[in-house]
C-alpha cells in the first residue's frame, strides 16, 4: 500500500500556480528562487516543488491544474 500524500491536489495546483504567477511578474527572478519563495510560503521542499512544476508540464498544464493527469493515458 502506498504512503498517504502528505500535501492534497489542491494544494499542489495553487503551488504551481503560484510559481508561474511569480515568473510572470518578477523579471529576471530565476526559477530556482521563484521555487524557494513559493516554497517558503507554502512550507513545501523547493525540489517537492520542482518535481509537481515538471509533471505539470510534461502534460501540457504550464501551472493551470493539470497535476495528477500524468500517466492516466
Amino acid at each position: 500500500m502506498a504512503a498517504p500524500r502528505k500535501f492534497d491536489q489542491e494544494t499542489r495546483e495553487r503551488a504551481v500556480r503560484m510559481y508561474d504567477d511569480r515568473l510572470k511578474e518578477n523579471d529576471g527572478e530565476s526559477k530556482l528562487g521563484a521555487r524557494r519563495h513559493v516554497g517558503s510560503l507554502l512550507d513545501i521542499n523547493p525540489a517537492t516543488l520542482r518535481n509537481w512544476i515538471d509533471a505539470d508540464e510534461a502534460a501540457g498544464g504550464v501551472g493551470r491544474c493539470r497535476i495528477g493527469l500524468v500517466g492516466l493515458g
